[in-house]
């Protein structure tokens, strides 16, 4: 293999003589040449030679390269024509700008392109177009949009005529499409039709023509309003799917019946398989994003019509395809006439059928739980226990196993009924079966073992052993999958159950773990995969009983993912003189393996905690270059937790030096993974665990060059984030944007806009752990960042980002630090605690509680006036029809508890409004919503009614009632805790013995609802 420096660029060492010669042989090798595989290869070196020396029309190593490849046009040989189109093709690709002022001459060069009659230069004058509208931008590219009737019309003669170079031409269609779809919506009409019409030739080879269907499905999918626009296309694709999905054989074999021992459905897959995959996936992705509404009539039709169709085949398609639909569906009722349509297929002569029907009934069962098993339960269940008794073929038999599974797994009560019955037949299959019929047996057992829980143990006394001999009865190859399923449920078995349960057979399981994994894998080998999630199953359930075996299970364990992550190989090394110029490389056959591997570490040092901490430092080494795992983000995420998880795991043993080194090293890695990161989303979740770092410490451990270091960084993020913002603001002022891509932008704001949210929530961070060293950062704050997302014109986000910077100041550094601008923070937050959006309100609201807290009681008269106005003005914004009823009680709940705070804290500034605040106060109580603000102020109530009673109550007896009301509804309740419990119990001996209450109590009493009277009466107050 070539590694990337393996080539050395030694042009500008050759002579200006070399160099010369060199550019006029290529050409002279170039006409003389007969090989058109060698003619291509030539092309390809002009055209990278001479992209690689053009750097702008002023600076262009080879000025006579253009007029050159004009002089090729002008050729009698067709194959020079054909090559001047390569060389601009490959031009295109890395040096666009050389053609700026000849786009009228390359229009006219397509135009003679595609008009030749030569299929070559056709082809070769369409991958040159192709190149030309990947490599442009869309203002580039839009002149020759008005070649697309041209384009389609040569396409088809090309396709028609020579079935290798209409392939190359359907993936130029293909790779426009995925890159710049806009090319072609002007004339989308003229594109659809002219593929259209190459499916329709009965000449054209499927695999040709399934490009050209996956072509229209991409476009689709980017730009989904324009198949909307008219129902003909949808339907139109459909029938090309469904085309797809009959061309398998007419009959069925008998290795289908009866797959050899260690047949995959997955990895061993057919053309027929494939091709019946490809359409079900296809059906999917329309449905997905064309949307249920659109697609599922014209489905519903197209189906209809296979079903009628005497070959068995168009039946086959038809319930495949319905199988898809179940994921769109909300309610069951709508799926019944789908279930009443197959389930009577399940005794249908041909074995293909029966196998389709169990496999749209699972595909639903997994899609809809567990509404669909609340229904059929007592339907499904008894039929397929009923025909695994007569069928006979074991294809067949496996995937009525295989859709019990998916059912089962969906079960949440009742599987009771037919437990007995499921592990019976199961083990009659798991002992009798080919091995595609025991590893569904297996599943379903495993399965059974999940829904039944603790009615599963009368069984394992029995199964377990089983299990076991099974594993040792099934060590040949062909038997990995089988053996990995015997370990996936025997440690499920184990999580149903509980630790005290299994813990008999938990040393045995240990050693049969370890056996597979210090054995040797292959490189695509089902049981790594399992013996990490077996580990992970055992930790979460017995992570106690499991310490004791680490000394164990940890040195392999860790080679084991090692071997997963390829790390012996993949990574470029620290200390590598190639390490600054290129990140680190991995390489895996399966991100999904590998995912697994990282959770599995996850929860080994979550559960195991303490004990796990003499493998930190290895764990470390293993984890830390996953933060930039190339091609899964998910790993790139994980592994950012992962290190959170290992602060947490040090400071467990009290090691405060080993503690602060590991999250300044920890902080490092993230911020470098975020640095190369090109997801905003695994930003946001690389920023959160920096923040979490910082928490888990929890005091002052960055010197002041390091905070500045850091907020330096974090600004560097912020800042990338505003520049993608704008990027896509400029876009979406372009003309030829749509709906679609409006959608998309949207999206992709929103997602920045939430970055910025959590940047706000990790400087709050800092100022609470680090305030005595955030001066730069607390300017930079004020002076530029507050100004600009506080402007009321932008975005609900923004609003809330520059909030959250404002409370964690007010909350963090105080008056000391920031009371200068604490005048302009009450104004901000006034103007923003009326906000309409429920979490812009909340933040401001809050904010308004923690000023009143943080305040001095001299200071607090400046800009009381104006919090108190604006938390009763909050208390007065109406409940939106966009809120959902749980934000806008957060908003609430934080209104009153402002409310709460001011009255608490700064009841001097209330002066003779101070009654009526508390008043209001009263009324509002109980908090609902936030739970911790809930206790805070349900707390304070109790104390108030202990020290000052009277004045709460204000002589009313409505008052008295209001505060019976409310103790009664809080006390042991998740609004109060057993510190606030006591409290109230506290608070209710003094309330009965105030002067307005005692003489009225039994009355007052006796309003109360039953209910409140039972919870009162119930209290211990001893």
């Amino acid at each position: 293999m070539y590694t990337h420096k393996s080539h050395k660029n030694i042009w500008k060492e050759l002579k200006k003589e070399t160099q010369d010669h060199v550019k006029i042989a290529l050409f002279q090798l170039l006409e003389l040449e007969e090989s058109a595989n060698v003619r291509s290869q030539l092309c390809d070196a002009i055209g990278e030679i001479g992209g690689s020396l053009y750097e702008e029309e002023q600076n262009n190593g080879w000025p006579e390269l253009v007029p050159t490849i004009w002089k090729l046009f002008l050729s009698p040989k067709n194959e020079l024509i054909e090559c001047g189109f390569k060389i601009i093709s490959t031009l295109f690709t890395y040096a666009l700008e050389m053609f700026g002022k000849y786009q009228n001459d390359i229009n006219t060069l397509f135009l003679q392109g595609l008009a030749s009659p030569d299929n070559r230069i056709k082809t070769a004058t369409i991958q040159a177009i192709g190149n030309y509208v990947t490599s442009a931008e869309p203002k580039q590219y839009k002149p020759f949009e008005e070649l697309t009737n041209n384009l389609m019309q040569a396409a088809l003669q090309v396709v028609v005529s020579d079935q290798n170079l209409g392939e190359d031409v359907m993936e130029v269609f293909s790779d426009i499409i995925e890159s710049e779809h806009k090319f072609f919506r002007k004339y989308f009409n003229i594109f659809f039709n002219g593929l259209a019409a190459i499916f329709s030739n009965q000449t054209v080879d499927q695999g040709v023509k399934r490009i050209g269907t996956d072509t229209l499905i991409v476009f689709a999918e980017k730009s989904p309003k324009l198949f909307k626009s008219d129902k003909i296309y949808l339907q139109q694709l459909v029938q090309m799917i469904f085309f797809h999905m009959i061309q398998i054989s007419a009959t069925v074999s008998d290795e289908w019946k009866m797959p050899a021992e260690g047949f995959n459905d997955d990895i061993e897959q057919d053309d027929d398989c494939e091709t019946t995959r490809f359409g079900m996936s296809s059906i999917d992705r329309l449905i997905e994003y064309i949307g249920d509404k659109e697609m599922l009539p014209i489905l519903s039709a197209a189906v209809n019509q296979l079903l009628i169709h005497p070959d068995w085949r168009y039946k086959y398609a038809a319930i495949m395809a319905l199988s898809q639909v179940g994921e769109y569906v909300e309610e069951v009722s709508e799926i019944k006439p789908i279930i009443d349509l197959v389930a009577p297929m399940l005794s249908d002569a041909n074995p293909m059928i029966r196998y389709a029907v169990c496999h749209a009934i699972g595909q639903i069962a997994d899609d809809m739980k567990p509404k669909f098993q609340d229904t059929y339960l007592h339907i499904i269940v008894p039929q397929f226990l009923t025909r695994l008794q007569v069928e006979d073929v074991q294809r067949v038999t496996s995937h009525i196993l295989a859709a019990l599974t998916n059912f089962v797994e969906g079960t949440q009560k009742g599987i009771q009924t037919y437990l007995q019955n499921l592990v019976q037949f199961s083990v009659s299959f798991l002992q009798n079966g080919i091995s595609l019929v025991k590893e569904n047996a297996m599943s379903v057992i495993a399965a059974t073992a999940e829904s039944s829980k603790q009615d599963f143990i009368p069984y394992i006394q029995e199964l377990i052993p089983l299990l076991f001999q099974v594993f040792q009865k099934h060590q040949s190859k062909e038997y990995k999958q089988l053996k990995g399923q015997t370990i996936e449920t025997i440690t499920l078995i184990a999580s149903s159950v509980g630790a005290q349960i299994y813990e008999p057979y938990l040393e045995q399981t240990v050693q049969l773990l370890l056996t597979v994994q210090e054995g040797t894998f292959e490189a695509q080998d089902p049981c790594k995969s399992y013996v990490l999630s077996g580990w992970q199953r055992l930790a979460l359930v017995c992570p106690k009983q499991l310490s004791i075996y680490l000394p164990r299970i940890i040195p392999s364990l860790f080679q084991l993912v090692k071997l997963v992550f390829d790390l012996h190989g993949g990574i470029v090394k620290a200390n590598s003189a190639e390490s600054d110029k290129k990140d680190e490389e991995f390489h895996t056959y399966d991100n999904e393996e590998a995912e697994i591997a990282i959770h599995m570490l996850a929860v080994f040092i979550e559960e195991l905690k303490e004990t796990f901490f003499p493998y930190v430092e290895t764990c470390t080494q293993l984890i830390v270059p996953l933060c930039k795992f190339q091609t899964d983000e998910n790993i790139r995420r994980a592994s950012a937790k992962c290190l959170v998880s290992l602060i947490e795991n040090v400071k467990a043993t009290n090691q405060s030096q080993a503690t602060q080194q590991g999250a300044k090293y920890f902080l490092g890695v993230i911020l470098d993974a975020a640095k190369s990161e090109f997801d905003p989303e695994v930003i946001i979740d690389q920023v959160d665990c920096l923040k979490e770092i910082i928490d888990q410490v929890n005091e002052p451990f960055l010197t002041a060059q390091e905070v500045n270091e850091l907020s330096d960084k974090v600004f560097k993020l912020l800042l990338e984030s505003d520049q993608r913002k704008t990027e896509n603001e400029n876009l979406a002022k372009e003309e030829d944007v749509d709906e679609d891509d409006m959608h998309m932008i949207k999206e992709e704001n929103d997602t920045e806009e939430e970055l910025h949210v959590k940047i706000a929530e990790l400087i709050g961070t800092l100022f609470k752990t680090h305030k005595d060293y955030i001066g730069p950062l607390f300017e930079l704050i004020c002076s530029t960042i507050l100004p600009r997302v506080l402007d009321q014109q932008l975005s609900a986000k923004m609003h809330q980002f520059g909030i959250f910077l404002i409370d964690d100041i007010v909350e963090h550094l105080g008056y000391n630090i920031a009371g200068t601008k604490f005048i302009d923070f009450a104004k901000a937050l006034a103007v923003y605690s009326t906000d309409k959006v429920c979490f812009v309100r909340q933040a401001a609201v809050y904010g308004i509680g923690i000023m009143a807290i943080n305040t001095p009681k001299d200071q607090y008269p400046i800009i009381g006036g104006i919090l108190l106005t604006a938390v009763v003005d909050s208390l007065r914004v109406e409940y939106n029809k966009s809120d959902t009823e749980k934000q806008f009680g957060h908003a609430k709940d934080n209104s009153i508890a402002a409310l709460g705070k001011i009255i608490k804290n700064q009841s001097e500034s209330l002066g003779n409004q101070l009654t009526e605040a508390l008043q209001m106060w009263l009324q509002l109580l109980p908090l609902k919503f936030d739970k911790p603000e809930a206790r805070i102020q349900h707390r304070y109530l109790a104390e108030l009614i202990i020290h000052n009673g009277n004045l709460l109550i204000g002589g009313k007896q409505e008052n008295a009632l209001q505060i019976l009301r409310i103790l009664a509804n809080v006390v042991n309740t998740k609004r109060s805790n057993p510190e606030v419990d006591l409290l109230i119990i506290q608070a209710l001996q003094v309330f009965e013995q105030l002067d307005t209450v005692k003489l009225n109590l039994k009355d007052l009493f006796s309003i109360l609802s039953q209910e409140d009277q039972q919870r009162l009466l119930s209290l211990n107050r001893k």
